[in-house]
C-alpha cells in the first residue's frame, strides 16, 4: 500500500487530479522513479551481501585447506588432524572432517573451542547434505540460527577426506535484514517528498495549460476576435501551439463571418420573393372557380412549398441573428394554453391529426405562465408538432403536455415514432443533422435547430427523451412567470 493508515488522512491532498491527468501521469511517474532507484539499491545490497559471504567462505576454505595438507603432509592421524581443526575453528566457525564415504571416522575439533556449533549431530547432518546437494557455498537456517556451509575432497596420505566449514552468519543477516529495512523506510520517506516537493513544482508547470484550455472552453462563435493567446507569455515548448491555435481563430472567425453574411443575404434576398409566391397562390386558391381539379391541386403544392420554404429561411435568419447578437425577443407573461392552442393552428398538417392536451396532475394550464416571447415560443411549439406530425402514424395522436416547479414551466411535444437512439440525442439539435429514422420523410434538419437556439435566447433549455411505450418526448423548459406584484412582469425586450 503506497499510504499507510496514519496518512490516509492526507491523501485526497496527495492525490486530487484525476488518473489521466497530466499531472498525476507525472507523479506517478517520479514516485515510480523513486522507487525503481531504492529497489533497485535494495536489491544490489542483498546481492552484495550474499556474495561477500560466499567470497568469504570460500577463502575461509582454501586457508582451511592449506592448514590441513601443510599440517598432514608427513603424517595423518586422528589427533594431529583434530588439533589442526581445533586450532582453526573460533566460536562461530566450526571445521571438521571424515575420511569420504566413512562418517563413522569422523574428526571433530575440541568441543571446548567450538561447543555452541557444531555439538548437535542433526546440525552436522544438515550442513553435510547441504553440501552434497550442490557443491558452492550453501546458506541455510537451523535452530533459530543462519548457517553458510562449504565442502570440499582432500587426499590425505592415500585415503580422501571429505572436509565441511560451517560458518554461523547470523549476526551478518541481521545486519542486512535491518539495512533491508533502513532502505525500505527510505524508500517510502522519499516518495512521499518527492510528491510533495513534484506537486508545486507540476503545478507550476501545468499552469500554462490549463490556461489553454480556459481560453478553448471560452471560445464562442460570437467571440473569435477577441480569444486570442500571448505566445511570449508562455513557456518556449507552447508558443508554437499559440501561433496555431491564433492563426485557428483567425481562420474560424473569418469562416463564420462569411456564413453569417450568406445566411443573412439568402435569407433576406429569399424572404420577399417566397412571401409574394406564397401570397399570389393563396390568392389564385381562393379564386380556382375556373380551375380545373389537377391545376388546383398544383397550385396547393406551390402554396404549401412555398410556406415550408418561408419557414425555413426565417429559422435560418433567426439563428443568424442568435449568432450575431441581433435577435430581438420581447419576454413577458406567456400563457402557456394559449400558445399551445395557438400552435396547433398554425401547424402544417394538423388538419388531419388529433392532438391530446395532456396538463400535469393539479396543474391549471389557463393560469400557467411562463416568462418568453410569445411568437418565439409558437415558432417552437409549430416546429415539434410538425416534427411529431411527420414521425408519427396517421391514426396516432401528438401528445402536449405542461408541468411545472417553482421555477420553472416545461412544455412536452410526444410523437408515437421510432424514437431517437441516445447517441443521437445531441446531434438533433445541430443544424442540417438528421436522425437515421428519416428516410423517406421530408425536411431540412433545421426545424430543432431552430428551437435550440431559440430556446436558449429566452434562458431555457430543450432536450428529448424516451417516450413511455414507444416515441419520443421534446421537452421546452422555461423561466416560470413570477407574481403579480414582481416588477419584471413588464415587457422585456432583449
Amino acid at each position: 500500500m503506497l499510504f499507510p493508515g496514519w496518512l490516509m488522512p492526507w491523501r485526497p491532498r496527495l492525490l486530487t487530479a484525476p488518473p489521466t491527468a497530466i499531472q498525476r501521469r507525472l507523479e506517478r511517474t517520479s514516485l515510480v522513479a523513486v522507487l525503481l532507484g531504492y529497489g533497485l539499491l535494495l536489491v544490489v545490497n542483498l546481492q552484495v551481501f550474499a556474495q561477500q559471504r560466499y567470497q568469504r567462505q570460500l577463502d575461509m576454505m582454501r586457508r582451511a585447506e592449506r592448514v590441513v595438507l601443510r599440517s598432514s603432509a608427513e603424517q595423518v592421524d586422528a589427533q594431529t588432524l583434530q588439533r589442526t581443526l581445533s586450532h582453526f575453528s573460533t566460536f562461530d566457525l566450526a571445521l571438521w572432517g571424515h575420511p569420504t564415504g566413512f562418517p563413522a571416522g569422523m574428526v571433530m575439533p575440541q568441543l571446548s573451542s567450538n561447543d555452541l556449533i557444531v555439538s548437535t549431530p542433526a546440525l552436522r547432518f544438515q550442513a553435510e547434505e547441504q553440501v552434497r546437494r550442490m557443491s558452492r557455498p550453501q546458506t541455510f537456517e537451523a535452530e533459530g540460527r543462519t548457517y553458510t556451509v562449504s565442502g570440499t575432497t582432500l587426499t590425505l596420505g592415500k585415503t580422501p577426506w571429505s572436509l565441511y566449514l560451517l560458518k554461523d552468519v547470523s549476526e551478518d543477516v541481521a545486519l542486512q535484514h535491518q539495512l533491508n529495512w533502513i532502505l525500505t523506510a527510505a524508500a517510502v520517506l522519499a516518495s512521499l517528498i518527492t510528491i510533495l516537493l513534484n506537486r508545486r513544482g507540476i503545478q507550476r508547470s501545468l499552469r500554462p495549460l490549463r490556461r489553454f484550455g480556459d481560453t478553448l472552453s471560452a471560445v464562442r462563435s460570437s467571440s473569435l476576435q477577441q480569444q486570442r493567446f500571448t505566445p511570449g507569455q508562455e513557456p518556449e515548448e507552447l508558443r508554437p501551439l499559440a501561433h496555431a491555435f491564433n492563426e485557428l481563430l483567425d481562420r474560424l472567425a473569418q469562416s463564420f463571418e462569411r456564413q453569417r453574411q450568406f445566411a443573412s443575404t439568402v435569407s433576406h434576398e429569399l424572404r420577399n420573393p417566397i412571401t409574394l409566391i406564397a401570397g399570389y397562390s393563396r390568392r389564385l386558391l381562393r379564386r380556382s372557380d375556373n380551375l380545373s381539379e389537377d391545376q388546383r391541386h398544383q397550385l396547393a403544392i406551390v402554396e404549401e412549398e412555398s410556406r415550408r420554404l418561408g419557414r425555413l429561411v426565417t429559422g435560418l435568419l433567426a439563428i443568424t441573428r442568435a449568432e450575431t447578437g441581433s435577435l430581438q425577443l420581447e419576454l413577458q407573461p406567456l400563457s402557456v394554453c394559449e400558445a399551445v392552442r395557438q400552435a396547433i393552428a398554425l401547424a402544417e398538417g394538423a388538419g388531419e391529426r388529433q392532438f391530446l392536451f395532456c396538463p400535469a396532475d393539479g396543474i391549471d394550464p389557463h393560469s400557467l405562465q411562463a416568462w418568453a416571447d410569445r411568437d418565439r415560443v409558437v415558432q417552437c411549439l409549430v416546429n415539434l408538432i410538425e416534427n411529431a406530425c411527420k414521425y408519427s402514424p396517421a391514426h396516432t395522436p401528438v401528445e402536449i403536455g405542461c408541468s411545472s416547479t417553482p421555477s420553472r414551466v416545461e412544455l412536452r411535444v410526444r410523437d408515437h415514432g421510432p424514437g431517437i437512439p441516445l447517441d443521437e440525442r445531441s446531434l438533433v439539435f445541430e443544424r442540417f443533422r438528421r436522425g437515421q429514422h428519416n428516410t423517406g420523410i421530408p425536411g431540412s434538419g433545421i426545424g430543432l435547430a431552430v428551437v435550440s437556439t431559440l430556446v436558449s435566447q429566452m434562458e431555457g433549455a430543450v432536450s428529448v427523451e424516451d417516450g413511455e411505450g414507444g416515441g419520443a418526448v421534446f421537452v421546452i423548459s422555461l423561466r416560470r412567470c413570477p407574481g403579480p406584484s414582481d416588477p419584471r412582469l413588464q415587457p422585456h425586450r432583449q
